[in-house]
């Protein structure tokens, strides 16, 4: 408690350190492994993004989207530790197919084909003899279509304010300090998400003209060349699935639209990689980018599996064109890995997407 004149008030609690706290003591007290013999079920598909270099003080509007070399190696020395085997997907859905028990398996999945996926994970992969798989967003690579929360990022890193208009009307955005540029990310972010693909597309070009910004040049100096994923793909431990080729919120597309994104990603990658792009990844992956019917086409694709971003770990009853995946980036430590895999938050929950 504070005391304020004859007043006392009470201390302000954070609640993220609530959380911490009782993730701690869960996991010190051994309860997430008691959850995990309940609801931890056959194993676990790990999502993640980018990778940076431990201490990298980059501001990034969305810190979800990166996780540091030290997080990334605490997490697969966590799960050894805690009995998984570290597979392909491939090999996870054969295990989960399959009605032999055995040890728990985990897949680590990259989204979007991040260039720090080649220049800081693959080292890291080869280390320590670990599999991977990378959702590539083929636009991105082939320097098209841009990877525009980036480029949202530049421009407030930038400028004092953003202003983005979209259908005639004029949205402004404050980046004066740290935590209105924060805000202005995430509320330009979901406005920008949210449109649709010709407006936003205008909008784009407006910020572009506006603030100097080349989402292009942007992704490109982002994302994955097709020389680093062929040397990628040769060495057997990462395979690379499909992504969409612009990165849309497929729910509420036209079914014409949808496919094409689906398909054209898959058939340049293959064309590209001379292999067989089996997986695919929705773009965000939440109940408001995925419906039944998007899960439908995935399936209807021909795509193995199709992977949601969201849902915990991989138990009977999940769909292999809905898998559900335990999300893992920005302060995430391993203590909030543990207590996801236990599956308890999700125990109680009807599994994503359930359409086979």
């Amino acid at each position: 408690m504070k005391t304020k004149g004859n007043m006392t008030e009470p201390i302000p609690i954070d609640p993220a350190a609530g959380r911490s706290v009782w993730r701690r003591a869960a996991v010190a007290l051994g309860a997430d492994r008691w959850a995990r013999r309940l609801w931890g079920g056959r194993g676990a598909i790990l999502m993640l993004h980018g990778l940076k270099e431990d201490g990298a003080a980059d501001w990034q509007g969305n810190p979800g989207l990166g996780t540091t070399i030290g997080r990334l190696t605490a997490v697969i020395e966590t799960l050894r530790a805690e009995g998984y085997e570290l597979v392909s997907l491939d090999t996870a859905l054969e295990r989960f197919a399959s009605p032999k028990l055995g040890a728990r398996f985990a897949c680590l999945t990259f989204d979007d084909g991040y260039r720090d996926n080649y220049e800081l994970l693959y080292p890291l992969l080869r280390r320590l003899s670990v599999p991977a798989t990378i959702y590539v967003t083929t636009g991105f690579t082939d320097g098209w279509a841009p990877a525009w929360w980036h480029g949202i990022e530049a421009a407030l890193s930038q400028h004092p304010t953003l202003d983005v208009e979209l259908s005639r009307r004029t949205h402004s955005f404050a980046a004066t300090d740290p935590a209105a540029r924060d805000s202005s990310f995430h509320q330009a972010s979901a406005l920008l998400r949210n449109a649709k693909p010709f407006t936003r597309a205008r909008a784009l070009t407006q910020i572009e003209r506006e603030y100097n910004i080349d989402f292009s040049a942007i992704s490109q100096e982002k994302m994955l060349t097709w020389e680093m994923m062929r040397e990628m793909a040769a060495s057997g431990l990462v395979e690379f699935g499909a992504h969409t080729v612009t990165h849309p919120v497929l729910r509420g597309l036209p079914q014409a639209d949808a496919r094409r994104e689906m398909l054209w990603s898959r058939q340049r990658l293959e064309t590209m990689l001379g292999r067989p792009a089996r997986h695919f990844a929705y773009p965000y992956g939440d109940p408001a980018a995925v419906d039944a019917e998007v899960v439908a086409l995935a399936r209807d694709c021909g795509f193995a599996s199709a992977a949601l971003a969201y849902g915990g770990p991989l138990r009977s009853g999940a769909s292999l064109h809905a898998l559900p995946r335990i999300p893992f980036g920005g302060d995430d430590s391993t203590d909030d890995l543990r207590v996801r895999l236990s599956g308890l938050k999700t125990a109680f929950s009807t599994p994503p997407l359930v359409y086979h």
